[in-house]
């Protein structure tokens, strides 16, 4: 091939990706239905009003999920070598176990600053009512009085999201590793020796060094394929369109907590989105639970609707599952 011709080429090849891309914002607001199959109307019908900032992230993963979150994946994956050994989600062919279930997380908890502010006894109610179970990645230094036992006692489960919710990729690794074992010491009295131990690096971002501190302490990091940054855009109707068409058996979801005053909207885009879920027949669990199902499906252990988890264990609220 010919300089010339390549030089050609080169404006069609761009010109071929923007009528993709316009293509593809055309699809996500005009072509699609305004009325999901979940009864939520399209995000241009609501009425919440969004900055251009707001608005071109919830376009960005309006097409993100045209392309397939697991498609995007599985592309990180060979991109960013330190997610290698990221949980994402369980894939219902290959670990038949997790079909009618997705796994549901809620980050930056309890509450952060006055603790009046604090909506966890919202949240539990909401949950209960649609019978769900949750992981909670919770911010050490947001987490007040009795918030862990009564997680626990609901029957959801604890991980670690560092005592606060700000980037730790800049920090060394012995500094991540005493910020890490920090949230650790007030995670693990609520964990079973044998439970796996979670982790989600905060805003996502996990280096090399990072990643080996928590191979040596036997963590699991776990991002997901469920995702729109809700806590970014104030239009539950919106935010929760998104995750109930990227949502599948399998699905890891990733959510935020909601407090008086700050972030507020997240309870109602986790209502809808809860209600999308049981229309759909699909049932929200810890990432423990998710993961064990998997597991046991892998080895023939799959028993239909029942879990391989002793009653006993369900009862106590230490939802866990062996290393």
């Amino acid at each position: 091939m010919s300089t010339s011709t390549f030089g050609m080429r080169r404006p069609r090849l761009w010109l071929c990706l923007v009528a993709a891309l316009v293509w593809t914002v055309a699809i996500q607001l005009f072509i699609f239905s305004h009325v999901s199959a979940d009864g939520l109307p399209r995000g241009r019908l609501t009425l919440v009003p969004l900055t251009w900032g707001q608005y071109g992230l919830w376009i960005l993963w309006s097409i993100v999920t045209s392309l397939g979150p697991r498609n995007v994946v599985f592309l990180a994956k060979e991109v960013f070598p330190q997610l290698a050994n990221t949980t994402f989600f369980f894939s219902a062919h290959t670990s038949p176990g997790v079909r009618g279930l997705v796994a549901l997380t809620i980050d930056d908890g309890i509450c952060r600053g006055d603790r009046s502010k604090s909506m966890l006894p919202e949240v539990l109610k909401l949950l209960r009512s649609f019978e769900a179970k949750a992981t909670f990645f919770l911010s050490s230094h947001y987490v007040h009085g009795n918030d862990l036992p009564r997680l626990v006692f609901e029957g959801h489960e604890p991980a670690n999201h560092m005592p606060e919710d700000k980037e730790y990729a800049s920090s060394s690794a012995k500094s991540f590793e005493a910020a890490l074992a920090e949230t650790d010491d007030v995670v693990r009295p609520f964990l079973k020796a044998s439970q796996k131990r979670w982790f989600r690096a905060p805003q996502a971002r996990l280096t090399m060094e990072m990643a080996e501190v928590l191979q040596a302490r036997n963590m699991t990091h776990a991002l997901g394929d469920c995702y729109a940054d809700d806590w970014a855009i104030p239009d539950p109707v919106r935010v929760a369109s998104v995750y109930l068409r990227q949502v599948q058996e399998g699905s890891v979801v990733i959510m935020h907590m909601p407090q008086e005053g700050f972030r507020q909207h997240t309870y109602e885009a986790l209502r809808l989105f809860l209600r999308g879920l049981q229309k759909r027949k699909l049932r929200a669990v810890t990432l423990s639970e998710l993961r064990q199902r998997a597991q046991a499906s892998e080895k023939g252990e799959w028993l239909g609707t029942l879990s391989v988890q002793s009653q006993s264990d369900l009862n106590s609220g230490y939802i866990g599952a062996n290393p």
